[in-house]
């Protein structure tokens, strides 16, 4: 019976610490409001994980806005993260909305300021550990995201999807080897590819990884088909941001 009892409680306590683990990583999701340095704003949401951990800003794709994002964020913020995802001015529920293609053209020379705006909210929350930094982008967020880690060297790693990065981007990953990064992109949409394999390639951390698909689809459609990819990103940025002296 003692021992009988002694299995129970063991079992009890056992219970209790997964319950706890899990309300630990419940996620937190909350709309913000982030103005730019000309006073537009800039509406995000935060996901959380209602606990300290790493930091990852997701910048969307050009014919996407922010909520692209919501399943990876989720996972993300799930697995431990604080994630931002935020709308370009001129999309989603930012400032200068517009569905006119050269007037979103137009605005695009004001988006670096706007994403290092954003990038200093997220820094800023509560509970990101300002050592564990990370960004991603898809497509057209590929290049605002690679040229953000060169203009920020505290950033870690990049997660990008069916884009190409600027030259400058492209030489910040060639010279920083402690940057790892991870690079999906389907064989299909070709430009894209290439640009996603010239990135990774020119990364000298024996971490990062390149994923070329089949099919053509371009960016955060391609966690539909390939049902792998998102939990693989999630993985990897566990294994660089959290098993490498993190939580």
């Amino acid at each position: 019976m003692e021992a009988h009892m002694k299995r129970f409680v063991a079992a009890l306590v056992a219970c209790l610490a997964l319950v706890s683990i899990s309300a630990s990583a419940e996620v937190q999701k909350k709309d913000v409001d982030i103005k730019a340095s000309d006073g537009i704003n800039l509406k995000g949401t935060h996901f959380s994980p209602g606990t300290s951990g790493p930091g990852i800003l997701l910048l969307h794709q050009c014919n996407m806005d922010r909520h692209a994002w919501d399943g990876l964020a989720n996972d993300l913020s799930g697995a431990g993260f604080h994630v931002l995802t935020v709308d370009y001015r001129g999309y989603g529920d930012s400032g200068e909305k517009t569905t006119d293609p050269d007037q979103r053209r137009a605005l695009r020379p004001k988006w670096p300021g706007d994403v290092d705006t954003m990038f200093a909210y997220l820094v800023a929350q509560q509970g990101v550990d300002k050592s564990r930094l990370s960004v991603g982008g898809a497509s057209c967020g590929v290049t605002q995201s690679s040229d953000l880690a060169a203009r920020r060297p505290e950033i870690k790693t990049l997660i990008e999807l069916s884009g190409s990065a600027s030259d400058a981007g492209k030489a910040y990953v060639a010279r920083t080897a402690a940057l790892a990064v991870f690079g999906a992109a389907a064989e299909g949409d070709t430009n894209a590819a290439k640009g996603i394999s010239e990135l990774v390639g020119a990364s000298k951390n024996p971490q990062s990884r390149l994923r070329i698909y089949p099919g053509a689809e371009h960016g955060v459609p391609m966690f539909a088909k390939n049902r792998d990819l998102q939990p693989m990103i999630v993985s990897w940025l566990k294994t660089q941001l959290m098993s490498r002296g993190g939580n």
